[in-house]
């Protein structure tokens, strides 16, 4: 796993965790919701479902640049800037 698949992973449960603490219903002593708590149960769970798909769209998107940065006939497709006589500079027309 790469610095960046790192990052995308704790940012995600990272807000997966703030959006829970945020609407967590408070229970009162005998266990039960609140009134309007299993909606918003619902709707909780309805956005981490969606959270958890995006994830998923965009590690699918990554892996697909990379195999394409990674395939032979691409890598072959790019070519150094044409360097000078000295090998320093690019050569720059004038």
């Amino acid at each position: 796993m790469g610095v960046f698949e790192f990052i995308i992973i704790l940012v995600v449960i990272s807000m997966v965790g703030r959006v829970i603490s945020r609407r967590r219903p408070r229970r009162d002593p005998q266990g039960e919701l609140p009134q309007g708590g299993r909606a918003e149960l619902e709707r909780l769970r309805d956005t981490v479902d969606d959270l958890g798909g995006r994830l998923a769209r965009l590690e699918e998107e990554r892996d697909f640049y990379k195999e394409l940065l990674d395939s032979p006939r691409r890598r072959d497709a790019i070519s150094p800037p044409n360097m000078g006589e000295d090998g320093s500079d690019p050569v720059r027309p004038t």
